[in-house]
């Protein structure tokens, strides 16, 4: 199985986008072992936006494989660090 790199939502991770994002996520941990998720569209982040990440991230992990994120704005890594899930992330 290969590396695959999904975008995140555009604009705002968070909200409407969840079910959809975590579908994706699903599907992808049935075909790849490292999932990459691409941050650099996120403007707007909120607490279900982080439990989206968390979700991914559990989800790779069950099927033996890992979760990444990807050009993270500075906004969004201040949350991350903030709440202490930079910590589950590999990040580059």
């Amino acid at each position: 199985m290969d590396a695959h790199i999904i975008i995140a939502p555009e604009s705002m991770l968070g909200g409407p986008d969840a079910l959809t994002f975590n579908d994706e996520v699903r599907a992808l941990s049935q075909t790849c072992n490292h999932l990459i998720i691409d941050c650099s569209k996120i403007e707007i982040m909120n607490s279900s936006g982080l439990g989206m990440l968390i979700s991914a991230q559990a989800t790779m992990k069950q099927v033996g494989g890992q979760c990444s994120l990807h050009q993270i704005p500075e906004h969004v890594q201040k949350l991350l660090e903030l709440t202490r899930l930079n910590t589950l992330f590999d990040v580059s």
